[in-house]
């Protein structure tokens, strides 16, 4: 079948209020939305020609969420006016219906598991425990038995000292795909900004910050970089790979070509993505305009600073990130750029 437009129900509700002689604001919004014929990126069992993936229709999706802001305003006087605000955001998608079951779709080495009950591309790996620091360690967690993959051509490897400790989640002694579970969700807990104003006389200043709770993140720039298994150049925390029989160490051992798969999609790569950030500041003079000057209407000299202080976890360059819109790819910090500091000076004038 040729694939189609998906197609939205949806149904807003909003509330607007205003208190104390407009000193105290409230914002609502609510919204659901029902999806159909979703679009799915689903892989090929048997690729052909290096196409891997192919676009279908199937599925159905809702999506409810809410936002509110408020805002106040504690001083309104003659030279001082202050208002500040704050607005907070949360949303849920589900994915309510699938015509062949739940699938797996693979980003930048990310596995993101749609399955029906459950939010769209979840982050699906592999959970760990640390690196094994001996091979009696190795050999335990196996139940006496070191926990085993098969490579390639099926053959037996153990894991041993300096090797990842990966959770043998079904108790079967090997550690496979059948393993693998829900590593993280990159859809935010709440989402939102926080913003001030002070005004005294010609004088104006502004503050706006936003922020991000709760959403986790794939960071594919570190997966490379702490990897020690390639020719790549290595962040400073590779200094911490593991290096001899009972060294306690965060990072496995180093080894070309990762044959034990030490460095496969696991909860070792995923972060979480929450920030506070001061996006703007701005402050600005508005210039006492003679009446005499009919010619002009205003002049304000002003100056902003954008970017200044970001306050996260997060061991990317930048916990505020997007590869592309669509909804595999939040989530999956690639290393982008991140985002600069910028100051700007300006000159408003109007005639």
């Amino acid at each position: 079948d040729k694939i189609k437009w998906e197609s939205t129900q949806k149904l807003n509700f909003g509330l607007q209020a205003y208190f104390l002689n407009n000193r105290l604001g409230v914002n609502f919004d609510y919204f659901i939305h029902n999806t159909k014929d979703l679009l799915t990126l689903k892989s090929f069992s048997n690729p052909i020609g290096g196409i891997n993936n192919y676009w279908c229709n199937g599925g159905e999706l809702k999506n409810t969420g809410y936002e509110v802001t408020v805002t106040a305003k504690p001083v309104v006087a003659k030279d001082w006016r202050v208002e500040v605000g704050a607005s907070a955001g949360h949303y849920k998608n589900e994915v309510t219906k699938l015509p062949d079951g739940e699938f797996i779709t693979s980003i930048y080495g990310a596995d993101m598991l749609t399955s029906v009950g459950n939010p769209v591309g979840l982050f699906y790996g592999y959970k760990t425990d640390g690196v094994f620091s001996t091979d009696a360690e190795a050999k335990a967690a196996g139940n006496n038995d070191y926990l085993y993959m098969e490579d390639a051509s099926g053959n037996k490897q153990n894991f041993v000292a300096g090797d990842v400790h990966f959770l043998d989640m079904n108790q079967d002694g090997k550690i496979a795909e059948d393993d693998r579970t829900v590593i993280g969700d990159p859809n935010p807990d709440i989402y939102g900004n926080i913003f001030a104003k002070v005004n005294w006389k010609h004088l104006t200043l502004s503050l706006g910050f936003n922020y991000s709770l709760g959403n986790d993140v794939f960071n594919y720039q570190r997966s490379i970089l702490n990897s020690g298994s390639t020719f790549y150049n290595q962040q400073v925390a590779s200094v911490n790979h593991w290096r001899y029989d009972g060294h306690q160490a965060e990072l496995p051992r180093a080894i070309f070509g990762d044959p034990m798969g030490n460095n496969r999609f696991s909860d070792r790569w995923i972060e979480d993505g929450s920030y506070l950030r001061l996006k703007t500041v701005n402050l600005s003079y508005q210039v006492p305009v003679p009446g005499t000057w009919t010619w002009l209407q205003g002049l304000t000299i002003w100056a902003e600073a954008q970017n200044l202080v970001t306050l996260t976890k997060y061991l990317g360059s930048d916990p505020e990130f997007s590869i592309g819109n669509g909804v595999y790819y939040q989530g999956i910090d690639c290393g982008n750029i991140a985002q600069s500091r910028a100051f700007v000076l300006g000159l408003k004038i109007n005639l």
